[in-house]
C-alpha cells in the first residue's frame, strides 16, 4: 500500500497487552472520545484516543496538542480504519509507551463513520442501556424516562435532532432497555469515582453491552446495527460524561458504534446527552476567543456551553440548543444553495438557524485570502423550540481555523475577549459592523427581519471606506 496520506507523529501511551508487529506497522480502528466535566466545575475537557487492533487489543494513543490541532482534532480519522507506524523495535504494552512515527487512513474510500464524505443523514437509531454497578442498587430513573427521551414531542431527542438538522436526521427506531447489572463494582472500572480520568471506557462498554445482549439485538434486525449506544450508569464515572465511539463486534456487526458514557448528572440534563451524541456524530467543541483552555464558554452551540442559556423542561432538565452554522455545514445539514460564499461585495438575508424552512441563506462564509482561515456569519433569534433562551437576537460571527481542535471560535470585538461569549461584544446588531482591516473584510448589519438579518458583506478596500466603520 502506498503510504502518502495524513502522516504525522504520535506517541502510544497505554495498551491492553504486549504485542510486536512485523515491520512495526499495525492496523486498527481509531476513535476519539471526549470527556466533558460537569457544568461549572471549572475543569477542562479530556480526550482518549484509542486504537482497536486486529488482534483484539485496545491501545490508547497519546497525541500531542500540536499534532491533534494540526489535523483538525483527528476528525478525519475518528471511526476510520488506520495504519500506525511504530518506532523501530517498539512494542505495544500495558505499561510502556510505544513511540509511533506515522498515522494514515488505511482505506480512503470509506468515510461512513466520519463527518466527511457526505455528512450524517437519515435515521440514526440509538439504544440506551441502563447499567448498574454490582455494588450500587440505585436506579436513578425508570425505563419510561429513558424510552420517552427518544420521543418526537418537544424537548425529546427525536424532535430535537429533527429540528436542529432541518429534518435531515431523526432517531426513529431508538429504544431503551431496563436496568442490567454489571459484573464488577464501581471502583473496578473507575479508581476515583467523580474525579480524575481513570474510567475504563472499554471495560464499561464491553460489560454493559454484554449484560444487555440477551435483550438487545444490536444488529437491529439485520439492518446493519443501531447507529449508536448511550450507556446510562447508576453511579459517577470519573470527572466526566463521555462521547465519541467504540469499535466492537456485536451480534455479528463489526464497526465503530457512536457511543456515550453517561453518569446520573449526564442524563439529568438532556443537553448533556445532546452534546455527547454530537461527539458521537463526529463534532468537536466550539470555543470563544479568550484563548484559554476551556471550550465551554460559548452559549451559541450545544457543543460548547451545552446547558447555558438553554430551554428548561420539567422532566428532562436543560435541553440542547442548535449547533452553529459551521457544524451544520460539516454534517451536511446546510447545503450549497443555503450557504453564501462571499467573493464580491453583497447584501444578503441570512435567516436564523432556528428557522425551519427558508428561501434565504442560512449562513455566509468569507474566506481570508492566502490562508485556510475563514469567517462564518449566522443569524440567531430567540425563536423556535430550542433557541428561545439564547443571550440575544444578533448576527454571530465565528473565525474558523481548520488546524485546531476547536475549529470555530466566536468572535468578540473586545480585546481581551470576554471569558464567556454572552456579552454585547459578540452580538452584532443593526447598525453595527465587524471590520477586519488587515484582510479587507467587513460585515455590516443593515436590518432585522422577522426571521433573521440583512447584512452587507464587504470583501474589498472600497467597502471598508464606505462609512461602515
Amino acid at each position: 500500500m502506498t503510504r502518502f496520506r495524513a502522516i504525522f507523529a504520535l506517541l502510544v501511551l497505554m495498551g491492553c497487552g504486549s504485542q510486536a508487529f512485523a515491520e512495526n506497522w499495525v492496523s486498527g480502528w481509531l476513535t476519539v472520545n471526549w470527556g466533558d466535566p460537569q457544568a461549572n466545575s471549572n475543569q477542562v475537557p479530556v480526550r482518549v484516543i484509542t486504537l482497536a487492533t486486529d488482534g483484539g487489543g485496545y491501545y490508547q494513543l497519546d497525541v500531542s496538542d500540536a499534532f491533534f490541532d494540526m489535523h483538525n482534532g483527528l476528525q478525519g480519522f475518528h471511526g476510520q480504519r488506520v495504519e500506525v507506524l511504530l518506532a523501530a523495535g517498539a512494542v505495544l504494552d500495558v505499561i510502556d509507551a510505544a513511540p509511533v512515527q506515522a498515522l494514515m487512513l488505511a482505506d480512503t474510500s470509506n468515510a461512513s463513520q466520519t463527518t466527511r464524505g457526505g455528512g450524517v443523514f437519515g435515521p440514526q437509531p440509538w439504544v440506551s442501556i441502563l447499567c448498574k454497578f454490582s455494588d450500587i442498587s440505585d436506579e436513578p430513573e425508570n425505563l419510561a424516562y429513558f424510552s420517552n427521551m427518544y420521543g418526537n414531542q418537544v424537548n425529546q431527542l427525536d424532535h430535537y435532532w429533527r429540528k436542529v438538522s432541518y429534518e435531515n436526521i431523526n432517531v426513529v427506531g431508538s429504544l431503551a432497555v431496563d436496568w442490567v447489572s454489571l459484573p464488577n463494582t464501581q471502583t473496578s472500572y473507575i479508581s476515583t469515582p467523580g474525579s480524575g480520568t481513570t474510567a475504563n471506557l472499554t471495560a464499561l462498554f464491553n460489560d454493559c453491552t454484554a449484560a444487555a445482549d440477551a435483550v438487545v439485538d444490536f444488529s437491529n434486525a439485520g439492518s446493519g446495527g443501531f447507529e449508536g449506544i448511550n450507556m446510562m450508569f447508576n453511579g459517577l464515572l470519573d470527572c466526566c460524561a463521555w462521547g465519541g465511539g467504540q469499535f466492537a463486534t456485536l451480534d455479528g456487526i463489526s464497526k465503530v458504534w457512536r457511543t456515550t458514557w453517561e453518569p446520573p448528572w449526564g442524563y439529568a440534563d438532556e443537553a448533556v446527552i445532546a452534546h455527547e451524541m454530537g461527539h458521537g456524530f463526529g463534532l468537536p467543541h466550539t470555543n470563544n476567543s479568550d484563548n484559554d483552555s476551556n471550550p465551554y464558554d460559548s452559549p451559541w452551540d450545544v457543543m460548547s456551553a451545552a446547558t447555558s442559556y438553554s430551554v428548561s423542561d420539567p422532566v428532562y432538565g436543560r435541553i440542547g440548543k442548535h449547533v452553529n452554522a459551521y457544524h451544520k455545514r460539516n454534517l451536511g445539514w446546510i447545503d450549497d444553495s443555503e450557504r453564501f460564499l462571499a467573493n464580491v461585495s453583497s447584501t444578503i438575508t441570512i435567516d436564523a438557524l432556528a428557522v425551519e424552512n427558508t428561501s434565504n441563506f442560512r449562513m455566509a462564509r468569507i474566506d481570508i485570502s492566502g490562508t485556510n482561515r475563514y469567517y462564518t456569519v449566522e443569524s440567531r433569534l430567540r425563536i423556535g423550540d430550542y433557541d428561545q433562551a439564547m443571550p440575544g437576537d444578533a448576527v454571530i460571527i465565528h473565525e474558523v481555523i481548520p488546524g485546531r481542535s476547536e475549529p470555530s471560535w466566536v468572535l468578540d470585538e473586545n480585546n481581551p475577549a470576554a471569558n464567556f461569549a454572552d456579552t454585547e461584544g459578540v452580538m452584532w446588531r443593526v447598525g453595527e459592523t465587524f471590520v477586519d482591516n488587515a484582510n479587507e473584510i467587513s460585515v455590516h448589519v443593515d436590518a432585522q427581519t422577522a426571521a433573521g438579518f440583512v447584512v452587507t458583506i464587504g470583501t474589498s478596500e472600497d467597502v471598508l471606506v464606505d462609512g461602515f466603520e
